[in-house]
């Protein structure tokens, strides 16, 4: 074969060296190269030595070769710029079928997978352009076996020609559902037509040996070396491109967002009635295909960013969208089309492909309605962390996000069951926050359960020694009575995989990352027990995961599953009124405390301030009265003391300003203990302190109704910060309220309720408590044993 004559057009120097190297010397004669900045240079080939010029004199060389094959190659900002230069040929005299797109861009990792389909098979497999390439993680379809085959500028014909090729490789029946990418201008786009994107077809021809469809085709396999078409060989299997995702881990810029529109409607004012037809009936073959190979065809229509949606052809929306209703009506045929769904900028890296984050939420939700149509059965969702449920919370309704929960959970309490031993594990980063005893033990006893306290130092404050030393304490304590204890200190501790997991605390961003939802999958089955009365109003914690991911909630009072079911987004399906077990001992046992007493009828009087001086929800008082109350108390031998500070106190009275150390602060507390009628009570196991308390001093959120289980009176100190919901309202309405500021009211209280022992609200506080409070009588049981019961019956059935 005779030599062809190829002048290169170089848009940028790498793209030169890729060219010249793609190209097939033993066919091609390289006259000359036209680069920016060439003019007087040469390019040294072999023994030659090529002339290059700049584009400003590239008159000469189309005057002597205009009859020459002019290979374009490469790109300075967009596809667009091989286009531009296919205009600048024209108009200075090159004739149109002259002019290559030489832009060969080989995608190594898409042969691979279709090498590894091939050999290994798959239960499905994506096809479709970028979009489909960047904006499906295959990691979050949790489906085993997927395969991404989507490639840059893969039209309908070269996916339909990939899924042929894999059909007539693999065992019949084994490829469940196809995933066929697509955008509502995939009917208006032909690689074999567009001049900018054509080169693209050179992978498909060498990887499905296809025969040339055109002139075009038949010079790129003439032109390219066998180094180029040998290049695929070598390649590794990226199932997910995530080699390609790398890149992708960006946002679309404001600037990207303000010249939009008008470039939005150059992309999409012309319709294509010969294109859309044919790559209609491509697109009908493709579903056949499928059909006729067990194989559910998906379409997926994936999202564009909001000022896509609103600037885009509306007649060419509602024809592609008609077209699908078409095809599914007359085929067993489904689309799920995304392209309405509201994400953010921060999803996209362009106005029509997601992001890493964007390709998150896509791939999740399409995973729901994969399941949705049983293509995805939902114990397969059983092996996904709990930010996966998360990121689905916010695409679904309640409804359907709370049903589709409820299949999860359904499916793990099947595999649970199935164990011969059940573990069951127990964290909290407080000890004091412990639920009790007895929730444990019912657990411990039964030869079903493998129960364990994990006790975590708080991870936000690790060098704060007073909090090491109430750790360590919680640590012991637990260890004294006999329980399977793990004490963790280091934020990367790893732990031993848990059945069901009992939080005590809403706040996972203080504990080790294993317990942390994005590290826990939903084969860990959570249960939450609120550590304490909700009292607030709008507290943030109404909004938090802790109510809408759990399998179990188990509340203190019908009020409060009440509220928080009208309050939360989601509500609380799974929510279940038990009773408090942290308080099941206050009704069980005889308990008993060694109080500091100076004379033996000394009423016996508990001190519990708040943390939240500065921060959160602002109920402490602390900071004003904490000079008055120990004055007070060294005053009054006739009162014995315990003071119970709240845990965070020992670093926010130091972080606020009132104590100027942590020693400085834990002297203050040794000045309470050194008194003949106080001490200082910090960690778990106080309700001993409580059942024999004469009466409560404080302004802590959860004691509000905690103490309300001693039937003592209760004083609680005010701010103008505080704010409460109807549950914490109830309680107050019946308790003594006074201004935290206010010390001399405060110690005329002290005096009245306390001393002399007048308490006219006790007819009110004991017919509330026995109406709304007194979990007991109303369930006939402990709120452990409830608890034991519920999940028990749930598990051993």
């Amino acid at each position: 074969m005779e030599k062809i004559n190829v002048i290169l057009v170089a848009l940028n120097e790498k793209s030169l060296n890729s060219a010249v190297h793609s190209l097939n010397f033993s066919k091609a004669n390289l006259v000359a190269i036209v680069i920016d900045g060439g003019n007087g240079k040469f390019f040294s080939l072999g023994g030659r030595k090529i002339p290059c010029v700049s584009f400003a004199k590239i008159q000469e060389i189309v005057d002597a070769g205009k009859n020459f094959i002019w290979l374009i190659s490469g790109q300075v900002n967009s596809l667009n710029d091989i286009l531009d230069a296919k205009k600048f040929l024209i108009d200075r005299g090159v004739p149109k079928d002259n002019i290559f797109n030489f832009d060969v861009r080989l995608n190594p990792a898409w042969l691979a997978n279709l090498r590894h389909v091939e050999k290994f098979g798959a239960e499905f497999f994506v096809t479709g352009m970028d979009y489909a390439l960047d904006g499906l993680n295959l990691q979050n379809i949790p489906h085993g076996g997927g395969v991404n085959l989507a490639s840059s500028n893969q039209d309908l014909r070269q996916s339909y020609l990939t899924a042929k090729y894999i059909f007539e490789r693999v065992k019949p029946g084994t490829i469940k559902f196809v995933l066929i990418g697509l955008a509502p201008n995939a009917f208006c786009y032909d690689n074999a037509e567009d001049f900018s994107t054509c080169s693209h077809n050179l992978q498909y021809m060498l990887a499905l040996n296809l025969p040339a469809q055109n002139r075009h085709d038949e010079f790129l396999q003439a032109l390219i070396s066998d180094d180029v078409k040998n290049f695929f060989a070598n390649a590794d299997a990226d199932l997910n491109f995530d080699r390609a995702k790398i890149s992708n881990n960006r946002e679309l810029s404001a600037k990207a967002v303000a010249t939009w529109s008008a470039e939005l409607k150059n992309l999409t004012e012309k319709l294509f009635p010969d294109t859309i037809e044919k790559n209609f009936q491509i697109l009908r073959d493709y579903i056949k295909l499928c059909l006729d190979n067990g194989a559910k065809p998906v379409g997926v229509v994936l999202p564009f960013a909001l000022i896509m949606q609103r600037n885009f052809n509306t007649e060419l929306l509602k024809l592609f969208r008609m077209t699908i209703h078409r095809l599914e009506e007359n085929f067993d045929f489904t689309c799920v089309d995304m392209f309405d769904l509201n994400l953010g900028c921060d999803c996209f890296y362009s106005m029509t492909n997601l992001n890493l984050r964007g390709a998150a939420f896509a791939s999740i939700l399409l995973s729901f309605r994969l399941h949705e149509k049983n293509l995805i059965a939902a114990e397969n969702f059983c092996g996904k962390s709990y930010d996966y449920f998360t990121m689905l919370s916010i695409l679904l309704s309640k409804e359907d996000y709370n049903a589709f929960m409820d299949k999860i959970f359904a499916a793990d309490v099947q595999r649970i069951r199935r164990k011969d031993k059940i573990k069951v594990g127990f964290v909290s980063d407080d000890a004091a926050m412990w639920c009790g005893d007895k929730l444990y033990n019912y657990f411990a006893n039964d030869e079903r359960f493998e129960p364990t306290i994990f006790l975590c130092l708080r991870t936000d404050k690790p060098g704060n020694e007073i909090l090491q030393k109430d750790y360590l304490r919680g640590v012991e304590q637990f260890k004294s009575r006999g329980f399977n204890v793990v004490g963790l200190s280091d934020i990367n501790a790893e732990i031993p995989a848990q059945d069901v997991m009992f939080y005590l605390r809403p706040y996972t961003a203080y504990l080790p990352n294993a317990f942390r939802f994005s590290h826990l999958t939903a084969e860990t089955l959570i249960v939450y027990i609120p550590y304490s009365f909700t009292v607030a109003r709008d507290y943030y914690e109404y909004h938090s995961s802790i109510y809408y991911l759990p399998w179990k909630i188990f509340f203190s009072s019908l009020l409060n599953l009440k509220l928080i079911e009208r309050l939360c987004e989601f509500g609380v399906p799974r929510g279940i009124f038990s009773g408090y077990p942290r308080l099941d001992t206050l009704f069980e046992d005889k308990l008993t405390f060694d109080w500091k007493m100076t004379r033996p009828d000394a009423k016996k009087i508990i001190w519990a301030p708040h943390w939240s001086i500065n921060d959160g929800v602002k109920y402490a008082t602390f900071q004003w009265n904490f000079k008055f109350m120990y004055e007070f108390a060294k005053a009054h031998p006739e009162i014995s003391w315990v003071v119970k500070p709240h845990p965070a106190l020992f670093f926010s009275a130091v972080e606020a300003g009132v104590f100027p150390s942590e020693k400085a602060f834990e002297e203050y507390l040794q000045a309470w203990n050194d008194l003949p009628n106080a001490q200082v009570y910090t960690g778990a196991y106080y309700h001993a302190i409580f059942a024999t308390s004469d009466g409560m001093i404080h302004d802590s959120a959860s004691f509000i109704g905690e103490y309300q289980y001693a039937q003592k009176p209760m004083i609680y100190l005010t701010r103008d910060t505080q704010e409460y919901n109807e549950v914490a309202e109830g309680i107050l309405n019946v308790s003594y309220l006074v201004d935290g500021r206010d010390l001399q009211s405060i110690a005329a209280l002290l005096k009245k309720i306390f001393i002399a022992g007048e308490d006219p609200k006790r007819a009110e506080r004991e017919k509330f408590f026995d109406e709304h409070l007194n979990y007991y009588k109303q369930n006939g049981m402990s709120a452990s044993e409830f608890i034991y019961r519920e999940i028990s019956r749930n598990l051993k059935e």
